[in-house]
């Protein structure tokens, strides 16, 4: 009889507990569920998203080299597209490098400027960093904004981007007129693209012709 009570006392002990507790405990559970799946509809959510920029991409890339009018359009639109509907993904960031170059082009360097701001603020990956910041450094050089492009390229973070940053750095001095510190980064620069394996034959060029000047 004893047990008998024991287990009717413990049945009757949840019963209780579950009266008092039991809304609170289903609540927390419905959030915790609710969190659960908002977080996995979330990142089903950013995967399309990522994919399906990444198709837009892939499009721009087969397209990009093309003379041909209309395609060269469409390249614009699927360049529009990716800034406007998938702003915030890596994919707008490669739209502005692109349309950044399509400005240099078009000779408004300005707009070239402003776009290569956008994506060194926004960029989350170093590289796409280093690169955004090479090309406005070389963007600054056209506007004759000397200084300013040259404080952009004092250093590089990457070994990738050694090289270019210090051949970067040589034009910026030789448009200054300061022959000797542009040959001290040419000699850098040449020395960073061989450790990584790179040839730039117009790099060497450049070198060459700074000690035929000697």
């Amino acid at each position: 009889m004893s047990e008998m009570r024991t287990e009717e006392e413990q049945i009757e002990a949840i019963k209780n507990w579950w009266k008092e507790n039991g809304k609170q405990t289903v609540v927390a559970v419905a959030v915790v569920a609710a969190s659960w799946f908002g977080f996995q509809n979330y990142e089903s959510q950013q995967q399309a998203t990522g994919e399906a920029a990444s198709a837009i991409y892939q499009q721009v890339l087969a397209i990009n080299n093309s003379t041909d009018e209309a395609e060269q359009g469409r390249r614009s639109v699927l360049l529009d597209q990716l800034s406007g509907e998938y702003q915030g993904t890596v994919y707008a960031q490669y739209a502005a490098l692109f349309n950044a170059k399509d400005a240099v082009d078009a000779s408004d360097l300005a707009l070239a400027e402003t776009l290569l701001r956008g994506v060194m603020d926004s960029a989350q990956d170093d590289a796409l960093t280093q690169l955004a910041t090479a090309r406005l450094a070389r963007v600054l050089l056209a506007m004759d904004k000397k200084d300013e492009a040259l404080e952009l390229v004092q250093a590089s973070t990457t070994a990738a981007f050694e090289a270019e940053f210090e051949e970067t750095k040589g034009d910026i001095h030789f448009a200054k007129g300061e022959q000797d510190k542009a040959r001290d980064a040419y000699s850098k620069a040449v020395v960073a693209a061989q450790r990584i394996g790179a040839n730039n034959p117009v790099l060497q060029m450049k070198l060459d012709d700074l000690a035929v000047s000697q």
